[in-house]
């Protein structure tokens, strides 16, 4: 059965907990489930409670009570063992984005095209691909941990592109350390991007990907990757323009 799109979202949410969780250290479900004794905490975390959310067993989103006291506890758990806070997210944050999973409503069914559509569909897809990338990088992967630095920096969250390059130069991806140091990230970023573009488009069935990386790059005004996505959107009534390869490829 085809998963419906707030289904989607639901997964999306529970991914951004699983990396919560990774950013603070990866405590064990049995030390949250002590820390969310102290006093603050709306509600214990119980072990399989915890196993349960974070494995998708649970078809509902966990309610705002157990997402706070998630929150919580990976804050004091990041403080306890000196990690940075910085980017793990307040709790008010944290509300909103729960109140977003748990209020969105499933889009007008049929095809659409990513960049026809409305902005939160197109949201939507790039959440997604942040959800698949931070569950990639849960297992130990340094590119998705890249990617996730290039994808943060050009949406703005400087500090979660902060906390990203940092995961990504410490599992030795060869890119990280100079990504990391540069004097333009944001530039740089957007060439990135547009590389990724370039080595996800040539399967029409990746096309998505490709508008996703050529979309953040063009809003940083690369002017390659504005060429690629208009080229993309003509797709349907004509034929594909070819890809002028001008920047190296990120790998």
């Amino acid at each position: 059965m085809t998963e419906t799109p707030k289904g989607e979202l639901h997964a999306a949410f529970i991914a951004q907990l699983i990396e919560l969780r990774e950013a603070a250290g990866q405590p064990s479900y049995s030390r949250m489930n002590v820390l969310s004794r102290a006093a603050g905490c709306p509600k214990e975390l119980p072990a399989s409670t915890l196993s349960d959310i974070l494995n998708g067993k649970r078809e509902r989103l966990p309610d705002w009570g157990l997402v706070a006291s998630f929150v919580m506890v990976c804050h004091r758990h990041a403080q306890q063992t000196g990690l940075p806070v910085d980017a793990l997210g307040t709790v008010a944050q944290w509300q909103a984005r729960w109140r977003a999973a748990r209020n969105e409503q499933p889009p007008a069914t049929g095809t659409h095209d990513l960049y026809r559509t409305p902005a939160d569909e197109a949201e939507r897809r790039t959440s997604r691909t942040i959800a698949y990338l931070v569950r990639r990088a849960a297992e130990g992967d340094s590119e998705p941990a890249y990617r996730l630095a290039i994808i943060h920096t050009l949406k703005g969250e400087a500090a979660e592109a902060r906390y990203w390059a940092h995961i990504a130069v410490r599992r030795h991806h060869p890119g990280a350390e100079a990504f990391a140091r540069h004097r333009l990230p944001i530039e740089l970023a957007a060439d990135l991007a547009y590389g990724y573009g370039l080595r996800y488009e040539p399967d029409p069935r990746k096309h998505h990907i490709a508008k996703i990386y050529y979309k953040l790059a063009a809003e940083h005004r690369h002017p390659l990757a504005a060429e690629r996505l208009r080229a993309l959107r003509t797709v349907p009534f004509g034929k594909l323009l070819p890809a002028v390869a001008e920047h190296p490829d990120p790998a």
